[in-house]
């Protein structure tokens, strides 16, 4: 793989996973994005989840990932993938309590990931989200949650409503371009 220039690895300031921007939006011209995570012992990444306009093929690299599709649980060891299509609940975690896992997620076609989660650790740096990474500005968090098309599955309609209100509330205000403006590479 090429040498990648400084700046393509974010980390999460509570967690400590690793993202690295392997291919971006950009360079790719909207086809996809291609990251590459390392995600400690026993952590575990976002709630159970789904997207509508792209898939997640997952790849492990070194370790074990425990990837959750609908009710289901599959364990990946290294060169195993699993692909999410669109509309899929799913979430995932470090199977091990030992080891780290590194993996690898291809988004197809891109959907702006890159920039939500250069937002949302930058917002964590600055001291503006609670110790779990969520930020204390609601419509921050209804930006990243939209640029990511992010859908959380057991959230109350109103809430879900709500969050969508402040997210296109916010995109007619240009908050997002100006917080692409201040965390974006």
């Amino acid at each position: 793989m090429q040498e990648l220039k400084a700046g393509r690895s974010i980390t999460h300031k509570f967690t400590k996973e690793r993202i690295t921007f392997l291919k971006t939006s950009r360079e790719t011209e909207g086809a996809y994005e291609y990251i590459e995570v390392d995600l400690p012992p026993a952590k575990e990444g976002p709630g159970l989840h789904y997207h509508n306009n792209f898939e997640e093929e997952f790849e492990v690299i070194d370790g074990k990932l425990k990837v959750t599709i609908a009710e289901e649980d599959h364990v990946l060891q290294q060169g195993e993938t699993k692909t999410i299509t669109k509309e899929t609940n799913h979430t995932f975690s470090n199977a091990s309590e030992e080891q780290s896992v590194t993996f690898r997620v291809k988004i197809t076609p891109a959907h702006q990931f890159e920039e939500s989660m250069r937002i949302l650790y930058g917002l964590m740096e600055d001291g503006k989200t609670n110790d779990k990474g969520v930020p204390n500005n609601k419509t921050y968090a209804a930006i990243a949650l939209y640029m990511q098309d992010s859908r959380v599955v057991r959230m109350p309609f109103l809430l879900k409503y709500f969050l969508n209100y402040l997210a296109k509330k916010g995109k007619k205000k240009g908050v997002d371009k100006e917080l692409i403006e201040k965390y974006g590479d």
